[in-house]
């Protein structure tokens, strides 16, 4: 409703107009009684525009009252429009807080389920039981772990599924659970539908409040009991086999600090196992031997790589002296990574001796061999000597006396034909000593030396193996190398060819001879290199005759080196290294 209906209306309904038309009405009486004698025609005329006045107001207050009732009813309606207004949000927000009911219904339906399957699909039993004993509740994994459905432990004692020998350390783990604050853990066996009974861990706390029952936590440890049992047998038998093993065992963490070592370890190092373990090699070795140690474990720790055949030089609780060879090796934890450093070493104190011994007899026998090649080629020089100066001239008489029994005999003598004979014989009789001669001593090694002689060597092999392509070269100077380095040089060129010759099969030869120089001056060296490309050998069998043998065995006896190279079907090569400065010394001795 407007405010200009409402003044309107105001103006209707209000005292004050009533008033001043009844003040209209007596002003007219007035007059009339004033002018009664006025004209009846003025009265008339005045009564008449005081009805239409009348009639006009009358109808004004009409067209007011309907105006008034007009702004009435549509101020009726606006307050209706107002209040639907009112009810529409009241029925939205009426709308909201359900929605929000059902949905606070669905989450919390939700929940439940989800708390219904945790407490029943849990992978743990749980369950509550009074003072008593008696199962009130259980879950279905509980159930599952007694081997029996949940209606048929509900209300019973816990007691009777316990093995007998665990029946007092139940009834003290529930006695103890009313009786303190906090958690109560005990580990029970429990009957089973086989023969074997099934490890069980209770944890319980009591619920307190004035309620006499308590939550227990069941969990089924059998499995670790048996891993944890496994363990401890294997740890057993980890123990009585370090204690029996001949041999020094350690294990060592990053920190290289002994976890476990075996009792042979221990008693040599004169303590018990117990006041080894935990310490390090400096509280148990000398401060030089456990650096060393130390450094050595570090090295293995960091590449991960095995480290075998380490000797070391210790002396053992008793005071003797001790060589120990080790093995270190990594081990790993179950992630694969470095755990520790694991050890075993042997006591090879008598290999050691045994090995010494051999050495020296091995240095005797190369001794000796060197003097049998000394004596050898005495005995040659002195054989070849007496068939030159002895047998010779005995053979150069007889061809003389021969030629002077020719020169006097006829023709037709029978005599001449046997002299002739005889000639003949002690010619190629002297030819056959010269060979000898060569043979057990060159004679131009002596004259003109060792290159000389070489080459004599090599073409007499070639005319007797024209089949074969035969390369000689000389390298350096080899000159004044002493006699021994000759004469050993060629008795190995000598026996190669020989071999060669005899077993190679081969269609080329090569035989390099050089003078090496050393660091210093006086330790140059002969190196000799033959090569054939025969048939071979496999270098992993024995060598079957003595030619290859003969060879090595004069290399070392001279104080040189030797190696051979071969497969089967690629011929042989050969190395020959001999220092010279060890004949020098060789002389002087």
């Amino acid at each position: 409703m407007t405010q200009v209906q409402i003044n309107q209306n105001r103006r209707f309904d209000d005292p004050k107009n009533d008033s001043q038309e009844n003040q209209s009405n007596d002003v007219v009486l007035r007059n009339n009684k004033a002018s009664d004698g006025e004209l009846e025609d003025g009265k008339m005329q005045l009564l008449h525009e005081l009805q239409v006045r009348h009639l006009e107001l009358e109808a004004q207050n009409k067209q007011f009252r309907e105006m008034h009732r007009r702004a009435s009813d549509r101020e009726k309606e606006n307050d209706k429009t107002h209040l639907l207004h009112e009810l529409q949000l009241r029925h939205i927000e009426l709308e909201m807080q359900n929605r929000e009911l059902r949905e606070a219904q669905r989450v919390l339906e939700e929940t439940r389920d989800r708390y219904a399957n945790l407490y029943d699909f849990i992978p743990v039993g749980y369950l509550t039981l009074d003072e008593a004993g008696y199962v009130q509740e259980i879950n279905l994994i509980g159930a599952t772990m007694l081997c029996e459905a949940r209606e048929n432990i509900v209300g019973t004692l816990f007691l009777t599924r316990v093995i007998k020998g665990d029946v007092y350390a139940f009834s003290h783990h529930l006695q103890q659970t009313f009786n303190s604050s906090g958690n109560v853990v005990t580990e029970l066996r429990i009957m089973t539908r086989t023969d074997e009974p099934d490890y069980i861990r209770l944890e319980s706390a009591a619920v307190g409040n004035g309620i006499k029952a308590c939550r227990t936590v069941m969990t089924n440890i059998t499995e670790q009991k048996r891993i944890a049992l496994a363990l401890q047998q294997k740890r057993t038998e980890q123990i009585a086999l370090l204690n029996a093993i001949p041999a020094i065992v350690f294990y060592k963490d990053l920190d290289l600090r002994y976890v476990t070592v075996s009792q042979m370890f221990a008693d040599f190092l004169g303590h018990t196992v117990e006041n080894v373990l935990g310490k390090t090699d400096f509280e148990l070795l000398p401060r030089e031997l456990a650096e060393e140690c130390q450094c050595i474990n570090r090295e293995v720790l960091e590449s991960g790589v095995i480290k075998a055949n380490i000797e070391n030089r210790l002396t053992n609780a008793c005071g003797n002296v001790v060589y120990l060879s080790t093995v270190l090796a990594p081990f790993n934890n179950p992630e694969g990574n470095v755990a520790g450093l694991l050890g075993v070493g042997i006591d090879i104190s008598s290999l050691r001796k045994a090995a010494d011994i051999n050495l020296e007899l091995l240095q005797q026998n190369r001794t000796l061999t060197q003097n049998l090649y000394s004596v050898q080629e005495t005995e040659r020089c002195h054989l070849a000597r007496e068939l030159h100066d002895e047998l010779g001239q005995w053979l150069t008489a007889i061809h003389a006396e021969a030629q002077a029994v020719l020169c006097i005999s006829h023709e037709e003598s029978t005599v001449r034909a046997s002299v002739q004979a005889i000639s003949e014989s002690a010619k190629e009789m002297h030819e056959v000593i010269r060979g000898m001669l060569r043979h057990l001593r060159p004679a131009l090694l002596d004259e003109l030396g060792l290159a000389d002689s070489l080459r004599e060597l090599t073409n007499k092999w070639c005319l007797h193996n024209p089949d074969i392509i035969f390369e000689f070269t000389l390298e350096g100077d080899l000159n004044g190398l002493g006699e021994n380095i000759n004469i050993t040089v060629y008795r190995i060129i000598q026996e190669a060819l020989t071999n060669i010759c005899c077993h190679a099969l081969a269609k080329h030869v090569s035989v390099c001879l050089s003078r090496e120089s050393g660091a210093a001056p006086d330790v140059d060296a002969v190196f000799l290199r033959v090569t054939d490309d025969g048939k071979g050998f496999d270098p992993n069998q024995a060598f079957n005759g003595f030619g290859l043998l003969g060879i090595r065995e004069r290399a070392i006896a001279a104080g040189g080196e030797f190696s051979s190279f071969s497969t089967p079907g690629h011929g042989v090569r050969i190395d020959v290294r001999l220092p010279l400065k060890h004949q020098e010394e060789r002389r002087k001795k």
